[in-house]
């Protein structure tokens, strides 16, 4: 696990983070978090086109604040390249059709999973300089949203998955396969919940 995520079983990433007024964000403490995020999401990469991560929710580094970056460009094949700060980001609406995908994250470790989502959201939230936002993504991305602001809520990709078969085990060496060749429609290493409990520490 990177040294930056807190452990699956740290009490933060089961809270609800707290807003952040109108009059913080040009503050130092904001502009602080959200460097620090920008820089954990690109990691050594100097090239600011190609973020290492599609999504980051600041509670996951410990950061019990209201703020995610989202890879608008991305759509879970590779492809990155367009990385925003939101700041108390919201869902005002959601489609009513629903779509499966895979979904894994640095604060779950090994654990991976297939995910009912909406397809379609829209959102509003504010900008690193404190301008209102709102916003209509679908696909994967629209997924990357609701993933990294279910974070904000105290919750994790695993609490949405009610079919135990699709709770997988996924080795770092064994993720190309899951993600890139779609393994993960088929994946024969299962999770089970009582091992997802002993990792979260339920």
């Amino acid at each position: 696990m990177s040294p930056h995520f807190l452990a699956p079983n740290n009490p933060l990433l089961a809270s609800v983070a707290p807003a952040i007024s109108p009059g913080e964000i040009s503050g130092g403490e904001v502009r602080g978090i959200i460097e620090r995020l920008l820089s954990i999401a690109y990691g050594e990469q100097s090239d600011r086109a190609k973020p290492i991560l599609v999504g980051l929710a600041a509670p996951q580094v410990g950061i019990a604040r209201r703020i995610i970056l989202v890879d608008v460009a991305a759509e879970g094949h590779g492809s990155v390249g367009d990385l925003r700060v939101y700041i108390n980001p919201e869902i005002i609406w959601q489609s009513p059709e629903e779509a499966e995908w895979y979904e894994g994250c640095y604060s779950t470790g090994r654990v991976c999973g297939v995910v009912s989502r909406p397809t379609k959201i829209r959102i509003k939230a504010l900008s690193p300089s404190g301008e209102p936002v709102e916003e209509t993504h679908s696909g994967y991305t629209a997924r990357i949203f609701q993933h990294e602001i279910d974070h904000l809520n105290g919750a994790e990709f695993v609490s949405r998955i009610t079919d135990d078969a699709k709770l997988h085990w996924v080795e770092p060496s064994q993720f190309p396969e899951y993600r890139d060749n779609e393994g993960w429609r088929h994946w024969p290493h299962k999770c089970s919940r009582e091992r997802w409990n002993s990792i979260k520490g339920a």
